[in-house]
């Protein structure tokens, strides 16, 4: 697989993470892995000419050459397998920002892979026509941009969610839904609707994998600190839980995560 990384225009700088092409030849290269919940929702922009490829996702084959997708990897591990050429442009969007750019509950998309067509309608069509005409990768990173340009100036961020965001990332402690529900003052319901519609998770959801994601840090940092010590910095209560996310959210022990060889974790 050959990934290579673009700049970010600046009016995306703040919505989007990471844009890079992915390149696979089958012939050179079967590529198989194991990529982890990291609560991101990721754009991928199809410019394969081959009309043999195909991507085979957690055991079902789901996209041809034609398409280009969205795929939401928010609470569930997910197993890709590339074969023959694919090339695709990926765009990660940060947690809470992708709603702005697909105007649906993003619920509705969650742990899934949907093809962009169903969502853009004759806008995907044309964006992937408009990428196709230009001939480097840099023109199509850029052509692709322009189109979330575009889509970004149609709505509105939400702002108690990205005060929920930044509360739950800058916490030293853990919280309950409701002391969060208190702080921006609404119901623990409203505000599960509000992540449900904007990430796709419940609040409680979302914390639990953000939880998760903490301590894939701490382990990633600190392999030989103890588990029971790892599961306590992360917030966890006890090892069990720690135990049970990681057997939820990556179907793995953290033990035989840390030896697993194909696996992509969060970052």
């Amino acid at each position: 697989m050959k990934t290579e990384l673009y700049p970010i225009l600046p009016e995306l700088q703040p919505y989007i993470k990471v844009i890079c092409s992915m390149e696979s030849d089958a012939s050179t290269d079967t590529s198989s892995f194991r990529v982890l919940p990291d609560t991101c929702v990721e754009l991928f922009i199809n410019f394969s000419n081959n009309q043999d490829s195909f991507t085979t996702v957690t055991g079902h084959r789901v996209f041809d050459p034609s398409q280009s997708f969205v795929i939401s990897r928010m609470s569930d591990f997910m197993d890709i397998q590339l074969t023959n050429t694919t090339r695709f442009i990926s765009i990660c969007f940060y947690p809470s920002t992708a709603y702005l750019f697909f105007q649906l509950p993003m619920s509705e998309v969650v742990n899934s892979l949907t093809n962009l067509h169903d969502l853009w309608k004759t806008e995907a069509k044309e964006m992937e026509e408009d990428i196709q005409k230009v001939h480097t990768n840099e023109q199509k990173v850029f052509a692709a941009q322009q189109y979330l340009i575009a889509k970004l100036k149609r709505n509105k961020t939400d702002k108690t969610i990205n005060y929920c965001l930044q509360t739950i990332k800058t916490a030293n402690s853990a919280f309950s839904v409701a002391e969060l529900a208190n702080k921006v003052g609404v119901s623990q319901r409203q505000l599960s609707r509000k992540f449900n519609q904007c990430l796709g998770l419940s609040t409680k959801e979302f914390m639990d994998v953000n939880r998760f994601i903490d301590s894939l840090a701490h382990l990633k940092k600190h392999p030989a600190m103890s588990l029971t010590d790892i599961a306590y910095a992360s917030g966890y209560y006890d090892q069990a839980h720690f135990i049970h996310d990681y057997k939820t959210f990556t179907g793995l022990t953290p033990s035989a995560l840390l030896n697993a060889r194909n696996i992509i974790l969060c970052e």
